[in-house]
């Protein structure tokens, strides 16, 4: 593929790629962008290709905007807690963007400006997956 051919709207350009193929994509791309002339908008719904290649992220959800911003920005802005099950207060439980109750314990996507209200708890950041895959699930206990 020719750097100049490429497109700078792609939809799901490596979804249905074996992980080589899916590579080998992803390297094009990053080279056609590295001079900082040059920028490529993709949608898709395999995080990792987020992970690697993105540096600015727009998430919809149910149609409406929830997030733009950079991909640091989207990170920093979530952490996952987990704890016992008698850790998760009613106080917790509300400001938590959603839940996951297991017999030993939990574990909650919370804003990393709550996160003095989870102190004593194991904290660490969200990779984008559990973002995507807790805030599709706010509301919703499990």
């Amino acid at each position: 593929m020719v750097l100049r051919d490429i497109p700078k709207l792609i939809d799901e350009p490596t979804s249905g790629l074996d992980p080589v193929s899916r590579d080998e994509l992803l390297q094009i791309l990053a080279e056609y962008i590295e001079d900082g002339q040059h920028s490529v908008l993709f949608s898709t719904h395999i995080t990792a290709d987020l992970e690697r290649a993105a540096d600015f992220i727009t998430y919809i959800r149910y149609g409406r905007l929830f997030f733009t911003g950079s991909k640091d920005e989207f990170v920093e802005n979530f952490r996952l807690a987990r704890g016992g099950a008698a850790e998760l207060t009613a106080d917790r439980a509300a400001r938590a963007v959603a839940v996951r109750r297991f017999p030993t314990g939990f574990e909650a996507l919370i804003r990393t400006a709550d996160a003095p209200a989870f102190a004593g708890l194991d904290l660490e950041p969200a990779s984008i997956d559990e973002i995507l895959v807790f805030t599709n699930r706010e509301g919703e206990e499990e």
